[in-house]
């Protein structure tokens, strides 16, 4: 758990008035009451499994606030449905094991392959090599670096300061009003579409590692600086291709591992399907 995560864990057990937080526990009869509903109690150690079982999330007391309310209005519903005997419907036990065992087969699937799949850098690279023909680029794409300040003026001052050898990152991080300014202008790669009309129409025609001259917008007066072009029918790099390749080769890995797994279990559990008695069903020709 991150450094901030730990913080917000300890930042809810004083908010809860709490003395500590123990350790994950689960349901954990010495962790102290957080909040009652009818029978059933929600625990410290509970709020810490929600909080390490969230690692995406940065947790607040909102959320914290909002879980608890969810928990016992939850409970409280369950609890007069169960009264009831809603449970014992035979509908609702039919659709409770068929939930169950579908949370018990994906669980047993990850288990089974999932965690066990690993794809190698090497493995990727070699992939590409092999078919790097099926990854045509189908747009540009522009490595721009941006600076936009509001005046003419000021955009021929600033890039003559440019000329002159002063760096752009640095200028963009001090004097830019675009969004880019905490990143040096620096865009990465972006489609001609992704920026404002007047600076996608001068991309084209902008030679590489040299400052525009001030391009004018509703925004105000860009320069652009691209640092690299790829061109549409091109071959992708590796780079642009790799969380693609990964996928592909994680989704093959994993549907060959199903398939022996399958005939595995088969060989050792008798299964038997008479499809003649599909005659018998009443479907649509």
């Amino acid at each position: 758990m991150s450094q901030k995560k730990i913080a917000n864990a300890a930042l809810l057990c004083i908010a809860l008035g709490l003395v500590s937080c123990g350790e994950r526990g689960g349901n954990n009869n010495d962790s102290p009451v957080v909040v009652s509903s009818g029978k059933e109690k929600l625990h410290v150690s509970d709020l810490n499994v929600f909080i390490m079982d969230n690692p995406g999330l940065e947790i607040s007391k909102t959320q914290i606030a909002n879980y608890i309310e969810r928990w016992s209005e939850k409970e409280l519903i369950y609890q007069a449905a169960v009264t009831d005997e809603f449970d014992k419907h035979p509908d609702i036990q039919k659709k409770v094991n068929e939930l169950k065992k579908d949370f018990i087969v994906a669980a047993y699937l990850h288990e089974k392959i999932d965690s066990q799949i690993s794809v190698s850098n090497k493995e990727m690279e070699a992939y590409y090599k092999e078919k790097s023909s099926e990854f045509i680029r189908e747009h540009d794409f522009y490595n721009v670096q941006l600076l936009l300040v509001e005046s003419s003026a000021e955009a021929y001052r600033v890039r003559r300061s440019l000329l002159n050898g002063e760096d752009f990152e640095t200028l963009a991080r001090e004097q830019s009003l675009d969004a880019s300014k905490e990143n040096g202008g620096k865009l990465g790669w972006v489609m001609p579409n992704a920026l404002p009309d007047p600076v996608a129409t001068r991309l084209a025609s902008l030679s590489i590692n040299t400052v525009s001259t001030p391009i004018r917008t509703s925004l105000g007066y860009y320069l652009v600086l691209v640092l690299g072009v790829r061109k549409k029918g091109e071959e992708q790099t590796f780079e642009e291709v790799k969380d693609l390749i990964e996928w592909r080769i994680r989704a093959k890995t994993r549907e060959d591992t199903y398939k022996n797994l399958l005939k595995q279990l088969q060989e050792h559990y008798r299964v038997e399907i008479n499809w003649n008695y599909l005659d018998s069903l009443n479907l649509e020709r």
